[in-house]
């Protein structure tokens, strides 16, 4: 809602919801339902956090497949020993600690869509396995000569500009073409800013709450922002605000972090200070920089902001406290913040705002 008015509904066809009602959005959901049917392997692409895991759960729950598995496998959340054995499976005693069979996920979407996240993280030598398995739709498992047939829709996705990886020897031609028969591409939070009351609305019913109202300069501010982490980001800043203000039926601008009110000043470059500055202060300042982008973007989680920034949890600690960096609270001060309670014993007197 923004300032008490009531949004349309996303499509009920889609399961989850693709949420909003922009222009962008809605040539998406389109795509998807003429894209769902088909049998061409499917490269979805866009920034991080834009949600490109809930088009390829669409994709295949509008497709004959419905019915079937949808398996999905971040590529880079494994080692390339432990991704080979998921996606292809093992033989008994293939390795040590293969105490018994183990069928692969390929073989376990048998019948419906394999959702390969991350495409781009995945070793050349899988990649070779990965494209006979497209070309022959036939899979071994690892330590065995036996072959399975396999009836799966792949469907792939990454933030990562192939044509890039593919230059530069990282990812494979021929694969790439196989994987890219139909490009989709998921756009940013900053191109359908005026989605934002919507993914509010549902962001709390579906979390069982009363949707809040949107104060018109609370909406300004999170229409101005950058939303580097688009709707990830969205997402957990209204988990910030849920925590904090859990029974306040608006979000006003003092409920908002700091970075947000400012228009994403944690991303303005001092393009003076890198020049003029040594290399060591120069470096140094692109690093806080950075911690501070991606701590933001993660809601202060600091095992999923190590892991982006290839840092162990402790050497993230480490650089946290040598920045003094610190999380953002909210300004319970502020009068523009001050929040409005639902529960009717809290609000006497004063019009209730829904």
């Amino acid at each position: 809602m923004v300032n008490g008015l009531k949004l349309t509904s996303p499509p009920v066809e889609f399961n989850p919801p693709i949420a909003g009602s922009s222009p962008a959005i809605g040539r998406l959901r389109e795509l998807v339902r003429r894209l769902a049917d088909t049998q061409a392997s499917i490269l979805i692409t866009g920034e991080s956090g834009t949600g490109k895991d809930l088009v390829a759960r669409n994709l295949h729950w509008c497709s004959r497949r419905a019915r079937g598995p949808f398996v999905p496998v971040n590529c880079a959340a494994l080692n390339p020993g432990v991704l080979e054995s998921e996606l292809f499976g093992h033989g008994r005693g293939a390795f040590t600690g293969a105490v018994n069979a183990h069928a692969g996920l390929f073989e376990q979407a048998e019948g419906g869509t394999l959702f390969l996240d991350e495409i781009a993280e995945v070793p050349l030598f899988v990649q070779a396995k990965l494209l006979r398995v497209l070309q022959d739709r036939e899979v071994r498992r690892m330590g065995t000569a036996q072959r399975r047939r396999v009836d799966v829709r792949i469907i792939s996705a990454t933030n990562t500009d192939l044509d890039v990886e593919v230059d530069e020897g990282r990812f494979r031609l021929d694969l790439f073409y196989r994987l890219k028969v139909v490009d989709l591409t998921v756009p940013p939070l900053r191109e359908r800013v005026a989605d934002i009351p919507i993914l509010v609305d549902h962001f709390f019913t579906t979390r069982g709450a009363p949707a809040p109202s949107i104060h018109k300069d609370a909406f300004g501010a999170m229409a101005r922002y950058w939303w580097p982490g688009n709707v990830r980001e969205l997402q957990n800043e209204l988990e910030r605000v849920m925590a904090f203000y859990p029974r306040s039926c608006e979000i006003t601008p003092g409920m908002l972090s700091e970075r947000i009110l400012t228009g994403n000043r944690g991303e303005t470059l001092d393009v003076r200070f890198l020049y003029d500055a040594s290399l060591p202060r120069a470096i140094g300042y692109l690093e806080e920089k950075r911690l501070r982008k991606t701590l933001a973007e993660t809601n202060w989680n600091k095992s999923q902001s190590a892991r982006e920034l290839g840092l162990s949890r402790q050497g993230l600690l480490k650089k946290i406290k040598r920045y003094g960096i610190l999380r953002e609270e909210p300004d319970a001060g502020e009068e523009s913040g001050k929040p409005v309670s639902c529960h009717p014993t809290d609000n006497i007197g004063q019009k209730k705002r829904l």
